[in-house]
Order: structure tokens, then sequence, then C-alpha cells
């Protein structure tokens, strides 16, 4: 870590901390996540089958060599399949992290390139109008942008705004609501009202046709970034992959225990039954526990949701509208209580 300047204050950064240690405390709660109820039986009645075996049959009975090493080998190559499975579905999480990201980052470019939206020169007579026609994009600029972080927020989540907060509902224009609640893109709608709301300003000549053209690319990115989410929350799930895995995995630690008991009574008889029950427990909760922890290939934003608490980069995205663009209008979209955060 560099030294600050001599002159130089350096603080360490509260809202950024803040996230951060959520970000943990969220991790924390799903820490045990793959050890499920239903996982967990199957490790229990896997277990229960090997103790079964090995106190139902006689000492001495025998085991194949060939089978016990088809057995493990089929272990060694489903493990791999299992492995490969977690690490797909973590690229995917960190995938559908990324999108959420990009979007907020296209609302905080837009905010920035807004500063190129300037009063015209006019005589002093108009000038109070133009001073008020800036006045008012910049507030309908932040209130449009926290609009569409809202719609993409509950896009996320598969769900849908019907009628949004009143800070983010137009003073002027009722119908928009209910366009966006009828709208089965509406994300994409907000997209549309920021591209005609900057069209405004190119046709009041507080902005050039260059710089209209660069917004509007800002724009499309956002829309792009939409619909590469959409991509993700309506992507097939692979249920032939986890129909295979899972039916392998059962048939895997079903038949470990009891081929374990059969080599013990053949082997060692009178190591007793503890070490075997808690050696098949053990392997089955492993596998079962692999397969468990696999499943966020499947669903990666629902644990993306799960991980990071979109309402309080909801808040920082507002607040920082809020100061970029500058303007008298409030931080539209407020921090969560930390009741409900609890919750």
């Amino acid at each position: 870590m560099s030294a600050p300047l001599l002159d130089e204050v350096v603080l360490s950064d509260a809202n950024l901390s803040a996230q951060k240690a959520n970000l943990n405390s969220k991790a924390s709660k799903l820490y045990m996540a793959w050890v499920s109820p239903e996982m967990l039986l199957h490790a229990v009645a896997s277990t229960a089958l090997a103790v079964a075996v090995y106190l139902t049959m006689s000492p001495g009975l025998g085991s194949s060599t060939a089978g016990a090493s088809a057995h493990l080998l089929v272990g060694l190559v489903l493990g791999g399949l299992l492995i490969v499975r977690v690490v797909v579905g973590i690229y995917r999480v960190h995938e559908a992290a990324m999108l959420v990201q990009d979007f907020a980052k296209s609302c905080r470019t837009i905010a920035v390139l807004s500063a190129f939206v300037s009063e015209t020169l006019t005589i002093s007579a108009a000038a109070e109008i133009e001073k008020s026609a800036i006045s008012r994009f910049r507030f309908e600029l932040s209130r449009l942008l926290n609009l569409a972080f809202s719609h993409y927020n509950q896009t996320l989540m598969g769900m849908k705004v019907i009628m949004p907060a009143t800070p983010l509902r137009a003073s002027e224009d009722k119908t928009e609501s209910e366009l966006l609640a009828a709208s089965h893109s509406p994300t994409v709608m907000v997209c549309k009202l920021l591209a005609g709301l900057f069209e405004q300003q190119r046709a009041a000549k507080r902005i050039t046709a260059e710089q209209t053209a660069l917004l509007g690319s800002k724009i499309a990115d956002m829309v792009a970034t939409y619909h590469s989410t959409l991509a993700v929350v309506l992507a097939p799930s692979p249920v032939s992959l986890s129909s295979f895995t899972f039916f392998f995995t059962s048939a895997w630690a079903y038949t470990a225990g009891p081929a374990m008991a059969l080599k013990l009574l053949e082997t060692a008889p009178a190591t007793g039954v503890m070490p075997l029950a808690v050696y098949t427990f053990a392997l089955s909760l492993f596998f079962f526990g692999l397969y468990q922890a696999g499943e966020i290939v499947e669903e990666p934003l629902v644990y993306v949701t799960e991980l990071i608490n979109t309402k309080d980069t909801a808040h920082s995205l507002s607040d920082d509208l809020a100061s970029i663009i500058g303007g008298d209008h409030p931080v539209f979209l407020p921090a969560p209580a930390k009741e409900a955060e609890e919750n």
C-alpha cells in the first residue's frame, strides 16, 4: 500500500466498507447452504444401508476386487463432473453479478455525460425560463435513471413493478406508470423515455447531435445489459445434466457404503460398525453436498440477489446520481432500514 502524500488526508470509505460487511454477512448465512435437508436425508439413508449390510452379512463373505476398482473409477469421474458443475455455476454467478454492475455503470456514465447539457445563450427575459428548463431536465434525468434501475432490479428477482414508488412517478404524465405496467419490458420503455429526453435537449440546441449520439450509445448499452440479464433469467435449466448427475451421485453413494461394509467384513470384521458409519456418512455428505453446491448453475441470478443487497446498490447509485447530475432533487431511492435488511 502506497503512503499518502505529505498534505493528503485519507480515510477509509465508510460506504464501501459497509457494503462489503453486508456482503460478507449475507455470504456467511449461506455458508452451510450446501447441507440441505434433502441432501442430509440422502446421506443418512446411505449410511443406514451400509450399517444394515454390515450387520446382516456374515464375516469373510468376500467382495470383488474388480467391482471395487470399477466403483472407485466411477467415483473419481463423478467427482470431477460435480466439481466442473460447481465451477461453471460460479462462473455464471460472476457473470450475472457483472451485469448488475454494468447496468449501474451505464446509469452513472449517462449522469456524467449529462454535463453536456447546458443553458443556451438567451436574452435576459428568457434566461429564467431556460434555467427552469435545465433544472427540470436534471430532475427528470435523475428520476428516469433511478426508475430504470428500479425496474431492472425487479427483473433480477423475476418481479415486475406495477406501481413505482411515489418519488419515481411522473408528476406531469399520469399515464407513464400505466404504460410501464402494461409493457412486457418496462426497463426498455424507460430507456426510450431517456432517449426522448435527450432528443428534447438536442431540439432545444442545448447539446449537439454528436453528443446526443454518444448519450444514445450509452442508453443502448443499458438495453444490451438488460437483454443479457433477460437471457440469464430465461436460459433453459440444464435439466438433463442435473438429472444425470443426481442419478449417478445417488447410485454411487448408496452402493459405496455396502461395498465398504463387505470389504470391512472381509479384511477386518472386528473393527466394528462405528468407523463404517462415520466414514460412509462423511463420504455421502461430501458427494451430495457437492451436487447441492453445483445447483447455482441452474439459477445464478437467485444466488446473486441473495448475496448482493440490491437495495443498498440502488441507494448508492441514487446518491451518486443526485451528486453527479446536480440540481434541486432528492435521493430517489433511500437506504433500506436495518430491521428490514436483517429480516
